[in-house]
């Protein structure tokens, strides 16, 4: 069917030969039973000119007339016109993904660092919502090659630190990290201390919990005392541990009074501390045998 009258297709057109036929069909000004084939042939015939030439324009002129109802039309058939305009619309080119940025570089493990923390898990316990409490932890090279500790970091809500990054240790050497905590609210907390470098087992993980109370609780403190060296020395170190974990030196330089006090206990744990000596040479002694204190439930 046309797509412009509904009547049958239009034919192929054929091209021009010295015998040219067409075949007309049906359109819409032309029923069915009126339909005609006329055969337009072309010959050398000089006598036969003018009546081919005549009868030539005749069907030219019929042609053109069936195009104008909807066929004669050459080329391929053009779809039936929709109602509506149909816009072409092209669509961007995708551009490529531009190169996503590089994440920094992690260190290169090397054989033979190796880092131990002084604790595995650090608890705080009840600490009042808008107070702020802190513990050390003690990062120490256990290898036999330099320890580099590029970043020291905490998770979680109310959890910070300071200290420990961008640090390297040789073999032996250690150095402590405050963590703190400071709950914005009542109820539990969790986080971690995430600790990177070159050892084999980076990041380091130590798991970090408290509770937050409206509530101020009595804080309780331990009180040591020790008996002075019998050589001379020009301070000591105290040392503490949590539920039978490593020990982590509690003051950052060399104090020469014989006692401590410890007022960063959590009711309920139970603590280890020993005490060292340093020379006029800063060379420490090894720990003292430890004491274990059991802090009271509240």
């Amino acid at each position: 069917m046309s797509a412009r009258t509904g009547a049958l297709p239009c034919p192929t057109c054929v091209p021009l030969s010295s015998s040219l036929q067409f075949d007309l069909h049906p359109t819409m000004g032309l029923s069915m039973n009126a339909c005609r084939r006329i055969l337009v042939k072309f010959t050398s015939s000089s006598k036969r000119i003018s009546l081919r030439m005549g009868l030539l324009a005749a069907v030219v002129a019929v042609l053109a007339m069936l195009g104008t109802t909807g066929c004669g039309y050459s080329g391929t058939p053009k779809a039936a016109d929709s109602s509506a305009s149909t816009t072409s619309k092209s669509t961007p080119e995708t551009p490529a993904n531009p190169a996503a940025p590089t994440a920094p570089a992690a260190a290169a493990v090397v054989a033979g660092a190796a880092i131990t923390a002084s604790s595995t898990s650090v608890s705080f316990g009840n600490v009042t919502v808008g107070t702020s409490t802190a513990q050390l932890v003690t990062l120490t090279n256990t290898g036999s090659a330099n320890l580099s500790i590029s970043t020291v970091s905490a998770a979680g809500a109310g959890f910070s630190t300071s200290g420990g990054s961008g640090v390297t240790l040789t073999p032996g050497q250690a150095v402590n990290v405050s963590v703190n905590f400071n709950p914005a609210g009542a109820g539990a907390a969790g986080g971690s201390l995430s600790i990177s470098s070159n050892a084999s087992v980076s990041p380091l993980q130590i798991a970090l919990s408290g509770d937050g109370v409206t509530t101020p609780t009595a804080q309780q403190t331990v009180n040591l005392n020790w008996q002075p060296s019998a050589s001379a020395v020009t301070g000591y170190f105290v040392y503490r541990g949590i539920g039978g974990s490593g020990l982590s030196k509690l003051n950052g330089s060399a104090d020469p009074a014989t006692t401590y006090a410890d007022n960063t206990v959590v009711a309920g744990q139970v603590y280890s501390y020993a005490v060292t000596s340093v020379d006029s040479d800063n060379v420490e002694s090894v720990q003292s045998a430890p004491i274990t204190v059991t802090i009271p439930a509240q």
